[in-house]
């Protein structure tokens, strides 16, 4: 007999996952900073240049990725780059809130 036909709304295929993209934004920078941690112990500190820039490494490759992400059509993969980055700013600005809180009352 007929069944009926369930309506289905068609997901937009290969525009990557919200999800991926914040994962991908902690893990450059986790993964970043302990390359540079790496690298900074094994060079004796080098010099503020090679600092700064070991340091900036993974905002830049965020930014990378998030171009990249874009240009091969995975826009939600970037947007969730984006979203990453705004999570990481938060925790960091409530971390520095908690122990300001913590340390103000020290004398």
């Amino acid at each position: 007999m007929n069944e009926p036909q369930v309506a289905t709304s068609p997901r937009p295929a290969g525009q990557g996952s919200l999800l991926a993209g914040v994962a991908c934004a902690w893990g450059m920078l986790i993964g970043g900073y302990a390359l540079a941690a790496m690298l900074l112990s094994i060079g004796n500190g080098g010099n503020d240049g090679a600092i700064v820039l070991l340091l900036a490494l993974p905002w830049l490759g965020m930014l990378a990725l998030i171009v990249w992400f874009a240009t091969t059509g995975r826009s939600r993969s970037a947007l969730g780059i984006v979203v990453g980055i705004g999570t990481i700013i938060a925790v960091a600005l409530l971390l520095v809130a908690a122990c300001f809180g913590l340390l103000s009352n020290w004398h």
